[in-house]
């Protein structure tokens, strides 16, 4: 039985070291090319911005801004779901619950 245990021991270093070249390119590699992403991330800040303002509105009591912010807040979701789109491909389907989905209409 001594024998056996530096043979598993060596054939799990092995196999572990033929698995994490496979996982580490899936953590380094995001689909989509730096600009792409770069373009969702300035998209997603720009919405969260508006979705500020949009709230900030409502605490003032100002409905028609709050309306307006919105139709852009709409607009910049549907600009991310088509950047989304286009790095990921099919993969993704516009089916994401961000829990802010209902706050959209007054």
């Amino acid at each position: 039985m001594m024998k056996k245990a530096p043979s598993i021991i060596s054939m799990s270093l092995l196999a572990a070291s033929l698995i994490m070249p496979s996982v580490r390119s899936y953590a380094d590699d995001p689909p989509g090319n730096h600009e792409q992403r770069e373009e969702l991330r300035r998209d997603q800040r720009q919405l969260d911005e508006l979705q500020r303002r949009r709230n900030e509105e409502r605490r003032e009591g100002d409905k028609g801004d709050a309306r307006e912010y919105n139709g852009k807040i709409h607009e910049q979701k549907r600009e991310i779901r088509n950047d989304r789109k286009d790095i990921e491909g099919n993969k993704y389907d516009g089916r994401r619950h961000d829990g802010d989905r209902h706050d959209d209409h007054d």
